[in-house]
């Protein structure tokens, strides 16, 4: 969610810690163990309960947010299957070096470290169907605000205190239909992991993005922008570019069709965009 606005958040600030790697192998993907990750407030109490608690989920969430542009680094670029559903073929070259800054060679852009990561929502910006929404994007001091529903989504990698192997692990994992896991046939709104949640919000940073198309936004020229149904192929590709959901879908079909190793169907309307975290209707990032 792209909120034009500067937001005081709090001072104290803790470091994310290291990496750790996901226990299921990507195929094709690279991961490294040094990361530049944003920064979590007083917000994240380390000793918050039950774990895994949101520190546990939002710091597994910045390797996350890594991974997915690690995907698509390993397959844009002769990628003739995905990428037409989101983006004109012209534009593969900045798109793709949008990607690779922030992947930064699987240690994330040095700028993420710019953001400081928390979840009071003194905008009262959240509403019935946030996620996230950040802001301060021309600044040396970002923000993104974690809206409460964010902590149902699911993790790529692995969570502290969540072994793979637990009966509820499914209700902390993303995981392909398969195995187990909701992510079935259609692109949908299970692909939204919160690391992927995160990705759309570092979209938005002009400072670090750059992009020569112009800020990245939310709803560009007031077309419908969120959400699996309005990104695969129903936004203009001219706007697509400027949209932060068609990169954080694009990345997330990507990375899932390596997982499951599978070629998904278009999304469903009112079926992959009714999502229960947000009503039944689509999430705003």
């Amino acid at each position: 969610m792209h909120l034009i606005r500067t937001l005081f958040l709090a001072s104290s600030l803790s470091l994310a810690h290291a990496s750790v790697l996901p226990s299921t192998p990507k195929p094709g993907i690279r991961a490294l163990s040094k990361r530049a990750e944003p920064n979590t407030g007083e917000d994240f109490p380390e000793d918050e309960e039950p774990v895994p608690n949101r520190l546990n989920k939002v710091e597994t969430a910045f390797k996350d947010a890594i991974e997915l542009t690690s995907a698509v680094l390993s397959f844009i670029e002769t990628d003739e299957t995905i990428y037409p559903h989101y983006f004109d073929p012209a534009d593969r070259e900045e798109i793709t070096r949008i990607f690779r800054d922030l992947n930064n060679d699987g240690e994330g852009h040095d700028m993420l470290g710019n953001f400081l990561v928390q979840t009071t929502d003194l905008d009262n910006a959240c509403g019935d169907r946030g996620l996230a929404y950040s802001g301060d994007y021309n600044t040396e001091q970002p923000f993104i605000v974690v809206c409460p529903r964010a902590f149902n989504k699911k993790a790529i990698g692995d969570l502290e205190g969540k072994d793979r192997g637990d009966e509820d692990a499914r209700d902390f994992y993303a995981a392909c239909a398969e195995d187990g896991g909701d992510i079935a046939d259609n692109v949908s709104f299970h692909f939204n992991t919160l690391g992927m949640t995160l990705l759309h919000e570092y979209l938005h940073y002009d400072l670090m993005i750059q992009s020569s198309f112009g800020s990245i936004v939310d709803n560009p020229d007031g077309e419908p922008g969120y959400g699996p149904v309005a990104v695969y192929d129903r936004l203009p590709k001219d706007l697509a570019r400027v949209n932060a959901d068609s990169y954080a879908y694009y990345a997330a079909e990507v990375y899932w069709s390596l997982i499951c190793q599978k070629e998904f169907q278009g999304p469903r309307e009112g079926i992959d965009d009714a999502d229960p975290d947000c009503g039944e209707q689509t999430c705003e990032t």
